[in-house]
């Protein structure tokens, strides 16, 4: 029987090829795994967000810019109610840009790892976020124990190896499991994520090729044209509640909101709590290194209020007063004030209209207090 050559390697099957073994080759080399793995996380290709990595190459990016920098911290809340972009243009200053660094999910214990980084970007101000939503207590309970560890182990590829901060004391035992201290844990929590990354540095490159599906998400990865501007303005959500009627939205929040109101976040304590304990040592160290502090609180949607009993939430109160008297941290405690509910996008979340005037309002704030 006659043998067929083997077929010929066409240039673009070699070039294939080649692209793949060099991919493969920078994966298994131990200096580059890392980098690949921490950009595919800041660009959010491998995880449901990529604001979940963003924290410390973000502030690397902000100490080395000039200028003034104010910096938002804190939840989902603040996140979809800051428009750095806006609130600079609005700035007496036009020396100072402001970075809206808050993340879905977040609470002052799993924040408070951000702040010596954010120390050592030595910004003018920091915004913390401190709504209800930051004093519930969820020691006893376990429903946060998956975002936690999630949190502290992406968190944990950027942070400085060999250092203790303050706040590692504060961290209860059966989370101290998800903080790479040491150089051994980092390279096993980077392993965890090499093959994903790997799968999707192949899909970003050769899907066609591969015949494999891949979703780019289109976020900036660091230094990347934009970088800046989105840790300005990360991107919004979109319109909800301005898409239904009035007798729709009704609707929802006579299902919704009677259990909703039973909820830690609409029952904040007034000390003794993990995030009380973490707030304490972030306003606290912000505030010794000479940092001015503003305690935000956002409004919710109006119709929330209705099913608020007199009283429920003296706590946030009371802990937004205890750090001002002890620490002179600035309280912009807007909870309480009626905003049009044209300017909200669900129960807690501004939409458009409420962002352009909440950007109005902070700028007059950061105008009148840092002169």
């Amino acid at each position: 029987m006659e043998q067929k050559e083997p077929a010929a390697l066409s240039i673009g099957q070699f070039a294939l090829s080649m692209g793949v073994f060099l991919v493969v080759f920078l994966f298994l080399s131990g200096s580059v795994v890392p980098t690949v793995v921490n950009d595919g996380l800041i660009e959010g290709n491998f995880i449901r967000s990529g604001r979940y990595a963003v924290t410390h190459p973000a502030m690397e990016s902000i100490a080395a810019e000039e200028g003034e920098a104010v910096v938002v911290i804190g939840s989902s809340v603040l996140q979809y109610a800051t428009d750095g972009l806006c609130i600079g243009q609005h700035l007496d200053d036009d020396n100072t840009k402001v970075y809206n660094l808050a993340i879905g999910g977040a609470n002052p214990y799993t924040e408070m790892i951000q702040i010596p980084s954010l120390i050592d970007t030595k910004p003018k101000a920091v915004i913390v976020d401190l709504g209800p939503n930051s004093l519930w207590n969820f020691y006893e309970s376990d429903s946060l124990d998956e975002y936690i560890q999630f949190r502290f182990t992406i968190l944990s590829l950027t942070l400085d190896l060999g250092s203790e901060p303050a706040w590692s004391d504060l961290i209860r035992e059966r989370d101290q499991s998800f903080i790479a201290s040491s150089l051994e844990e980092r390279i096993h929590l980077t392993a965890s994520y090499s093959q994903v990354a790997l799968d999707n540095a192949l899909a970003a490159k050769f899907h066609d090729e591969l015949g494999v599906a891949y979703m780019d998400r289109n976020m900036p990865g660091v230094d990347d044209e934009g970088w800046l501007d989105y840790l300005q303005n990360p991107g919004f959500l979109p319109p909800l509640f301005e898409l239904k009627n009035q007798t729709e939205v009704d609707a929802w929040f006579e299902e919704n909101m009677p259990k909703r109101a039973k909820y830690g976040v609409y029952n904040p304590l007034p000390n003794g709590t993990l995030n009380h304990a973490a707030l304490d040592y972030t306003v606290r160290s912000l505030t010794e290194a000479g940092i001015e502090v503003f305690m935000l609180a956002i409004p919710h949607h109006p119709q929330v209020y209705d099913y608020l009993q007199p009283g429920q939430i003296d706590g946030h109160n009371v802990t937004l007063n205890r750090f001002e008297e002890k620490y002179g941290a600035v309280p912009a405690n807007w909870f309480w004030e009626s905003w049009d509910q044209g300017m909200f996008r669900d129960r807690n979340h501004l939409g458009d209209q409420g962002r352009i005037h909440a950007c109005e309002r902070i700028a007059d704030m950061l105008n009148e207090q840092l002169g």
